[in-house]
């Protein structure tokens, strides 16, 4: 009998031995990407090559990899335990990038003087991204680069992560966490709402007016939001869900499929990111179960979110005062600087974070011990 996800998942003592490394080559992932439009400006570089939709699944992967395990501690603890360890992960590494852009980053490389730097409302408003408010500018910092005035362009992601997290903790408190019917409830409306979209835009665009559904929020949700579901629906209906080579290989080719016979005008549509998110959803919670090797440098521990977090004022500042203008050498560049910086994050900040949390928590102490 073939394995299920969830016996593969047994099978490793209830840990995904390949999830830390996935993590580590998606925010990788984002890292390269990001070095093209910030050394061109030109953020759609890629959009006329094959490899638009690679370039764009890193996050909504980030995002199943997420529901998938945030979903599984939601099953194992309280309410309370659930809230203080999301708090425990993301916060402090959050509020440490934060801090540093607008404390440090800031005042080093503004065109400003200190005074009217500080002075400037935008410098508080900064602070706002800690709370998933997204800020992106600070006074006098990176205006004249390629992409002018954006200090940390990872930062969109944090006000989704922080709804997951609290819609996930809305099901806890329902005693609903554990049913496969919410995640899959979710994910439909959603689906019909993208399906609404798609319509209201084909009828506009017959009509002759041009309708705004492609920016904003609202398509940023879509990439996101229902590939958490997925991750969390994967997780619950795991013993049903076979764990089959052959499935992960045909999603793995629907990758470069897509990219060769679609367009990147395809990204702007939520209909979109629906009717692909089973098929990376799979793809990804199938590489997780793989026995992939371990990421043992400097130390090891998760440098995924020290990668994605500190990565962008890093490129910026590495454009700022190298005045490189190609991606590939500002990939290279950036490598060293960017791990030690994740690192030091995961050590110093993450790691004793996450200690505290098992100091002040039955479920971490129980697990320490």
């Amino acid at each position: 009998m073939a394995d299920s996800i969830g016996t593969r998942l047994e099978r490793h003592g209830g840990v995904g031995p390949g999830f830390d490394l996935l993590r580590i080559i998606l925010a990788s992932g984002v890292v390269v990407w990001h070095c093209f439009p910030l050394t061109t400006g030109n953020a759609r570089l890629i959009d006329a090559t094959p490899l638009w939709f690679l370039v764009n699944i890193f996050v909504p992967m980030f995002f199943v990899v997420s529901g998938f395990l945030v979903t599984a501690s939601a099953h194992r603890v309280t309410l309370g335990h659930y809230l203080m360890n999301r708090v425990a992960r993301i916060v402090p590494a959050l509020l440490c990038v934060v801090a540093l852009s607008a404390l440090v980053v800031g005042p080093l490389v503004t065109t400003r003087s200190p005074a009217a730097y500080f002075a400037d409302p935008l410098v508080a408003r900064y602070f706002g991204n800690v709370a998933g408010l997204v800020a992106d500018a600070l006074p006098g910092v990176f205006e004249s680069l390629p992409v002018p005035g954006v200090v940390n362009g990872s930062l969109w992601t944090v006000r989704f992560e922080y709804a997951c997290y609290i819609g996930l903790g809305g099901l806890i408190l329902l005693g609903l966490a554990r049913r496969w019917w919410p995640y899959a409830l979710a994910y439909l409306l959603l689906l019909l709402l993208a399906v609404w979209l798609a319509a209201a835009r084909a009828a506009g665009a017959e009509a002759g007016a041009t309708l705004p559904i492609g920016e904003g929020i609202l398509p940023q949700a879509m990439k996101v939001l229902p590939y958490f579901l997925l991750g969390g629906l994967l997780y619950v209906l795991r013993a049903r869900i076979p764990f089959d080579g052959r499935l992960a290989l045909a999603a793995a080719l629907a990758i470069p499929a897509v990219g060769l016979l679609g367009s990147a005008a395809w990204l702007k549509v939520p209909l979109f990111w629906l009717l692909l998110a089973p098929v990376l959803a799979y793809l990804t919670i199938w590489l997780g179960l793989v026995r992939l090797p371990k990421f043992e440098v400097l130390g090891g521990g998760d440098f995924s979110y020290g990668i994605y977090f500190y990565h962008f004022p890093i490129l910026q500042l590495l454009v700022l005062w190298t005045g490189v203008r190609d991606w590939w050498l500002l990939a290279l560049m950036a490598a060293v600087p960017v791990l030690l910086v994740a690192a030091a994050s995961w050590h110093f900040v993450e790691k004793p974070a996450l200690a505290l949390r098992k100091r002040h928590s039955i479920a971490g102490r129980r697990a320490a011990a």
